[in-house]
C-alpha cells in the first residue's frame, strides 16, 4: 500500500530541508554572547551582567528618612520588602540629563544587602561577544571608574560595563547619616 500524496510531499520537503540545512557551528568556532541589563546614569550608557539585576521599577512611592544624605530618597514598600532608594546620579556626582517620567528603579541584591538604585531610564538587556570588552580604554568619569570593569562598543554606542553589586559593599554606601554642625 503506497502513502498518500500529501504525506510523500510532506516527506520530500523534510529530506530537502535535512540535505540543504546549514551546518551547527563547532564548539571552538562559537561566540560567547556576555548578556546584561543596559541603563542610564549622568547620560552614560552603563551595563550590568544579567544576574546583578533582579528587576526594574517605576520610580515607587517613598516614605522619606530623616537625617540621611541627599541621595537616599528613602525607603520603598516593594512587595512587601522595605527597599532602600538611592539616587545613583547623586551618589556617583553625575547630572541626570532625562526628566524624571523616564526614571527607573534597578533593584540589586547581594546575599544580605538590597537596594534600588535610581537611573535615567532602562535600555533593555544587551547583548556583546564577550571577547569585545576592552579592559584597557576606561575613559569614564573618575567616580564610576571603581565600580566599571570595561568598555563594550557596539554600532558606534559605547557601554561601560558597571558591578552595581560593588557599590553594595563600597562603605561610601553605608556611611549614609548626614552630618550636621553641633553649636557649642
Amino acid at each position: 500500500m503506497s502513502q498518500t500524496p500529501t504525506l510523500d510531499i510532506l516527506n520530500d520537503i523534510q529530506s530537502a530541508a535535512l540535505n540543504n540545512a546549514a551546518p551547527l557551528p563547532l564548539r571552538e568556532t562559537a561566540q560567547l554572547d556576555w548578556q546584561g541589563v543596559g541603563f542610564q546614569v549622568g547620560g552614560l550608557r552603563l551595563v550590568s551582567p544579567l544576574g546583578e539585576v533582579s528587576e526594574v521599577l517605576t520610580l515607587p512611592r517613598l516614605a522619606s528618612l530623616p537625617g540621611v544624605k541627599s541621595w537616599v530618597l528613602g525607603v520603598a514598600n516593594v512587595r512587601g520588602r522595605l527597599i532602600p532608594i538611592v539616587d545613583l546620579h547623586e551618589f556617583l556626582g553625575l547630572t541626570s540629563t532625562l526628566p524624571r517620567a523616564q526614571w527607573r528603579v534597578l533593584v540589586v541584591e547581594d546575599e544580605d544587602l538590597i537596594a534600588g538604585f535610581v537611573v535615567e531610564q532602562s535600555l533593555g538587556i544587551q547583548h556583546f561577544l564577550e571577547e569585545a570588552l576592552d579592559e584597557a580604554d576606561m575613559h569614564v568619569h573618575a567616580s564610576i571608574k571603581p565600580y566599571t570593569r570595561g568598555v563594550f562598543r557596539d554600532g558606534g554606542q559605547v557601554f561601560f560595563e558597571a558591578h552595581l553589586k560593588l557599590i553594595l559593599r563600597d562603605d561610601r554606601f553605608f556611611d549614609v547619616a548626614e552630618r550636621t554642625e553641633q553649636k557649642g
